[in-house]
């Protein structure tokens, strides 16, 4: 008799450890979730004209980075391309459209436009 007792006090134990641990790591993984930044929602929350969207689609069409409706919506799509130019120019990949990026985008886009002969 004492043997099962010992075996079902190990089974529970080894239960309540195993919850234990399951809710441990429910717990660091959300704190994980939450310690990420937001990159694409912080951008699509930037304070941008419809003219400055459409623009960087424009130019980002002409260097290869968008191949979306160039329409002046600033969307996941062309947060995307933002951030696939600013990794290829060398810059912070934060999907802002910065003067810095729109500068930039619009040099690169008039090199392509006009290749030397």
């Amino acid at each position: 008799m004492r043997p099962r007792i010992v075996l079902v006090g190990l089974l529970l134990l080894a239960a309540c450890n195993g919850q234990d641990s399951e809710s441990r790591a429910r717990k660091a993984e959300q704190k994980i979730r939450e310690s990420i930044p937001d990159v694409v929602g912080r951008a699509l929350d930037q304070k941008v004209t419809p003219d400055q969207v459409k623009s960087a689609q424009q130019a980002l069409t002409v260097v290869h980075e968008y191949m979306g409706e160039v329409n002046g919506v600033l969307d996941p799509v062309t947060v995307n391309a933002i951030q696939a130019f600013q990794r290829a120019q060398g810059f912070e990949a934060d999907g802002l459209l910065t003067a810095r990026t729109e500068r930039r985008l619009q040099d690169v886009a008039a090199q392509v436009a006009t290749p030397n002969s």
